[in-house]
């Protein structure tokens, strides 16, 4: 055996030793100290320099976690009221119209833009081949109960038409439609292309998708006239 290779078979040995005992330095300060290691930017640095760095690092990333997740938990807390509200408000609506129309106004107040695409629908844009729906579902879902980030335009056009405004560079959040059976999507659209990503929980939007799918079976695509001076009197 050379002596490159018992070095290297000593330094291993060695390794495999410090990383069963953590503690081996525990009481060795003095060993800590005389410890070097070469990096190329600033040459020989000691054991305790490096941890000390690492630590400084660490503690500079939990803050960032933690100031992250406040700012999630502020907009969560929004989100809930705001979305609590619009399910009151889908829950006092007396047609379908009506209910889409309380999402998209809701949407605009959070500055983005709602879709609401139905297989069977009396108004055009908000029509959705069922087809189109499957291919998306079955390249973006699988299974999952939400699609959220950004969207290629084939995607886009396939959902919300090709002459539809939707954000290029925007992120996306989509949700199925289902009472009994698929009636469609829900989606919701930013022009920050953060804005949905794909880690993010969707309790609320589900919740929201749910209630607005039993609107969608339960009440009537729209009132005639006489039918909403009706209503309304009463």
């Amino acid at each position: 055996m050379s002596q490159i290779e018992a070095d290297a078979l000593t330094a291993e040995v060695v390794a495999e030793y410090l990383r069963d005992h953590p503690d081996f330095f525990v009481g060795r300060r003095e060993l800590v100290d005389r410890l070097a290691i070469q990096q190329q930017e600033q040459g020989a640095v000691s054991l305790v320099h490096i941890q000390l760095n690492r630590q400084r690092q660490r503690i500079e990333e939990l803050e960032e976690e933690i100031t992250t997740l406040m700012s999630l938990a502020a907009n969560n807390d929004r989100t809930f009221h705001e979305f609590m509200d619009l399910q009151e408000q889908l829950l006092k609506c007396e047609t379908v119209s009506d209910a889409i129309v309380a999402v998209e106004n809701k949407a605009k107040s959070l500055d983005l833009i709602a879709y609401v695409r139905l297989f069977e629908s009396s108004v055009s844009r908000n029509l959705l081949l069922q087809e189109h729906y499957q291919r998306f579902a079955t390249n973006n879902l699988n299974g999952k109960s939400a699609y959220l980030g950004r969207m290629r335009k084939a995607d886009r056009e396939l959902l919300f038409g090709e002459n539809t405004s939707s954000p290029e560079l925007g992120s996306y959040v989509v949700l199925p439609l289902i009472k009994r059976k698929t009636q469609g999507l829900i989606a919701f659209s930013s022009e920050d292309g953060g804005h949905f990503q794909p880690h993010m929980d969707t309790l609320f939007l589900r919740h929201l998708a749910s209630v607005l799918s039993h609107v969608i079976v339960t009440l009537p695509w729209q009132l005639d006239s006489n039918e909403r001076i009706s209503t309304t009197s009463a």
